[in-house]
């Protein structure tokens, strides 16, 4: 399957995009590994990469964040 996500700054492309791979990767752990995520930028990429990491550090310890609304 290819999802394209395209809108402008500020519009919460990254939030989707996480919210995306999260879903997939919870449902399916060895899916992660079939997946593609392009940014512009090294900024974005790095943004993306900590939003991952710091919402699978929320689920280990219990907490909801917005990813779950």
């Amino acid at each position: 399957m290819l999802t394209i996500y395209k809108s402008s700054a500020g519009s919460g492309k990254t939030f989707t995009l996480v919210k995306e791979y999260l879903k997939i990767v919870l449902q399916e752990p060895k899916d992660y590994q079939h997946i593609l995520a392009i940014t512009f930028t090294n900024k974005a990429t790095e943004e993306m990469k900590n939003r991952v990491v710091e919402e699978l550090n929320a689920l280990a310890n219990g907490e909801q964040t917005d990813m779950y609304h």
